[in-house]
């Protein structure tokens, strides 16, 4: 890992970024997001031509086999203190409870990011092994650590029959056609290269609470278990207090099972245990909304699709927020 870039220049007296950025403890976070990145084998070095001394930068290789390069902490600095309305949207989602950072290498592959997720798995089994947030010892199917609906592993490919490829951000999953639903596939996001890598917060808790135990804070409620992905798109559209939430990718959901894997050894979304299944609402690959879950019977993670009117009382919902980063330099 590369040392840590400089210290903001951040002014205490007259910034007020400074709150923010301490509360979040965003420096701390950045540099751990960069080692979980490094150690779940995501980021390469490049060597950047254009700047002075051809420095290395680390970055990520997308799906159109362009070179993108990670945000620097200036830059997110630079956005919270430059932009009042993201900087407004943080401070909001903070006291809301959404204080975990992640840096999502969005323009990878799925296929590779499924691929090193199940590497983690077994490595993390193998050096200390594998326990739940119950505290339950688990054991894993080392033949099979990962179960991967077929549909899922090729959904980001271009060449990927356009039936079959994943549509991100749906708004209606009532809509017969991709541009009713409003979804875009990833290349059509990636023509906009600032979409390559996403900086997401979400909220500081180890397990999605079931039907009836969502907590208020900052005048939000938690989103609870037992609702289908329709109710829940129509929840962060319509409900004043998700606003500017969506929800997970599985772009994002691999992230943070690694990371939550690599802070603690721990699995995530237990359904067996205190936790419950994890809906991916806003996606859509082949009429099914992407799920994801831990499955103690089959001693692995599972993901697959089901449909987006499905409800069932051990299956809910993660969001996020994300900060939309000025200017990147990629």
């Amino acid at each position: 890992m590369p040392e840590k870039f400089p210290s903001s220049n951040l002014e205490h007296e007259q910034d007020p970024t400074l709150e923010l950025v301490e509360k979040l403890k965003l420096e701390e976070q950045y540099y751990d997001q960069l080692k979980t990145l490094s150690e779940l084998g995501v980021l390469e070095n490049f060597r950047n031509l254009d700047k002075k001394d051809s420095i290395l930068e680390m970055g990520i290789v997308g799906i159109d086999g362009k070179e993108y390069i990670v945000p620097s902490y200036e830059q997110i600095l630079d956005t919270l203190k430059n932009n009042p309305e993201q900087r407004e949207i943080m401070e909001k989602k903070a006291e809301q409870g959404f204080t975990r950072m992640f840096l999502i290498p969005f323009a990878m592959p799925i296929s590779v990011l499924l691929e090193r997720y199940k590497e983690l798995l077994l490595k993390t089994h193998k050096e200390s092994g594998l326990k739940s947030t119950d505290g339950t010892i688990l054991e894993l199917d080392q033949d099979n650590p990962i179960y991967i609906w077929e549909d899922l592993i090729q959904s980001d490919n271009p060449q990927t029959p356009e039936d079959k490829q994943m549509e991100y951000g749906v708004k209606s999953y009532d809509s017969k056609t991709k541009e009713e639903r409003g979804g875009k596939y990833k290349s059509e996001l990636l023509e906009n290269p600032n979409n390559a890598w996403q900086v997401v917060f979400i909220e500081d808790m180890s397990d999605i609470p079931a039907e009836g135990q969502g907590q208020i804070k900052g005048g939000r409620k938690q989103f609870e278990a037992n609702k289908s992905s329709k109710e829940y798109s129509k929840l962060l559209q319509q409900d004043p207090q998700y606003q500017n939430e969506e929800g997970q990718t599985l772009e994002a959901t691999l992230i943070l099972y690694a990371d939550n894997l690599l802070r603690g050894q721990t699995v995530t979304d237990d359904w067996q245990g205190k936790g419950k299944a994890n809906r991916m609402v806003g996606s859509l690959v082949s009429g099914d909304v992407p799920n994801s879950y831990w499955f103690r019977g089959d001693h692995r993670s599972f993901f697959y699709g089901r449909d987006p009117g499905n409800r069932s009382s051990g299956f809910g919902f993660r969001s996020l927020a994300r900060l939309k980063i000025d200017n990147i330099d990629l």
